[in-house]
């Protein structure tokens, strides 16, 4: 307790003297210590890692015509077992580096943030994540700029080295991030009228060692002319695959789009298309080239109906979607889509049905059909949750029934739950038991207990 007070006020010590008029400074923090057995090397080997998370944010304090942001989120692991473990990432138990012994850790956010003009400049710089346009939730190490001007019109850019899981070096072909390089820049421009129209155009463009990883352009639509109805659309244009394909469908990474009808919280009707080439999604030296070798492509709809949009008091909500799959093959050439021998179409249908019978309880079912050529299966689940006097408890069953055996089987059945119990002091202990059988095990049983100890601080100052 006392080792966590003192992480929050040597926080707060740090940030303390930039505090402005209702600054608001956080430390929150997470220890878990896991005690389990993992399947690692071909063998079962007990583990017991010790986990620590640990966010730290500081909000509304005052710079020089304006506000900061300061946003920390890391963290890290030491398996107190000594043996093998499986942390996330590739780990034999040998080395030296972050992930390769029995400690692990990593740091997932750390940036500045500065605005300016009530929020229509906004400067971000250091560890982040972009989501604007065609940057596909780009994990990114440098700066981001965002600004609104001339009433309809805005400006995002950035730049910076895609960010590296354990701090394996930018630019490694090791990297888990889709965006492979050690430079990528980027941005878009965009145009909104009121709430009827907002469009814009981007592009991300990334090297590796001054060789192009990644080359897109892109187009994004959201048009809503009526309170009850709007359309988003998205088109992703690769510059790199005319070299390699020659076609303009070819070119098409992705494009989707939908027509939405939220005629109330309790009725909803979706249409939607889909259209992808994973290939043309990942960096141009990646290895994973060789493993999608194939387009996707898919029209459907789905519709959400509550019946309490027939004025019942029960909050029950069903969710029914279909799909029609139209999956190309490509002999080798993943941007080439053509619809001969290779060519797979089928139809995917889902339905769900939920009950929350109260704010923390909820209970439901839900089943699947998948029908492909080469490989269908059925598909059944059931789960629950519960929340009440100090425990949390869940249950979860599904099983798969398969058209074609799959390593000399036809089914597969799993069932976990979950049982934790809150303890004075941010205390709280948690048990998991999982078991089956599967295509890959004839059968297999789990169990995992953890003691977790949460506690947020908070510090709030406001100046005249």
């Amino acid at each position: 307790m006392r080792t966590r007070l003192g992480i929050a006020l040597v926080a707060a010590a740090l940030l303390a003297p930039a505090a402005g008029r209702g600054s608001e400074l956080e430390a929150y923090s997470s220890t878990s210590l896991y005690v389990q057995k993992q399947w690692v090397d071909g063998a079962t080997t007990p583990v017991t890692p010790l986990y620590e998370f640990l966010s730290l944010s500081a909000r509304d304090l005052a710079i020089p015509g304006g506000t900061l942001g300061i946003v920390v989120d890391a963290w890290g692991g030491v398996n107190l077992a000594g043996t093998t473990w499986w942390n996330g990432y590739l780990n034999t138990g040998g080395g030296s580096g972050i992930g390769q012994g029995n400690w692990s850790g990593d740091l997932n956010l750390a940036f500045l943030k500065g605005s300016w003009l009530d929020g229509d400049l906004q400067v971000k710089l250091g560890r982040q994540s972009i989501n604007v346009g065609n940057s596909r939730m780009l994990q990114l190490d440098g700066l981001a700029v965002s600004s609104r001007f001339l009433t309809y019109l805005s400006l995002d850019a950035w730049g910076g080295a895609p960010t590296v899981q354990r701090f394996i070096g930018w630019g490694s072909v090791q990297s888990a991030n889709p965006t492979l390089g050690d430079l990528a820049v980027g941005g878009r421009l965009g145009f909104a009228w009121r709430q009827w129209v907002n469009v814009g155009v981007s592009a991300t463009v990334a090297w590796n060692g001054g060789d192009l990883t990644r080359e897109d352009l892109a187009l994004d639509l959201k048009f809503s002319p009526v309170s009850w109805a709007y359309l988003l659309g998205y088109l992703d244009w690769s510059l790199f695959a005319p070299d390699y394909a020659g076609s303009f469908g070819a070119q098409i990474p992705e494009a989707n789009a939908s027509v939405v009808l939220p005629v109330s919280p309790h009725l909803q009707f979706t249409a939607d298309y889909g259209y992808t080439v994973p290939a043309l999604m990942l960096g141009y030296q990646s290895i994973l080239w060789v493993f999608t070798d194939a387009n996707h492509q898919y029209l459907g709809g789905s519709v959400r109906f509550g019946l309490e949009q027939l004025g019942l008091r029960l909050p029950i909500d069903f969710d029914a979607a279909y799909r029609y799959i139209m999956g190309y093959g490509s002999a080798g050439n993943p941007t080439v889509g053509t619809t001969e021998d290779l060519s797979q179409t089928g139809n995917r249908i889902t339905f769900r049905a939920t009950w929350k019978p109260g704010r923390n309880s909820a209970v439901g079912a839900e089943g699947s059909w998948l029908d492909l050529p080469q490989q269908g299966y059925w598909n059944a689940r059931v789960f629950g949750s519960l929340k009440m006097l100090g425990f949390t408890g869940t249950v979860d069953g599904q099983g798969y029934w398969f058209d074609q055996p799959v390593n000399g089987n036809t089914s597969s059945l799993v069932a976990s739950a979950t049982l934790g119990y809150e303890l004075p002091y941010g205390l709280a202990v948690v048990g998991g038991v999982s078991g089956g059988q599967t295509p890959y095990y004839q059968s297999y049983f789990s169990g995992m207990v953890k003691l977790v100890y949460n506690q947020t601080y908070r510090f709030r100052e406001v100046r005249p």
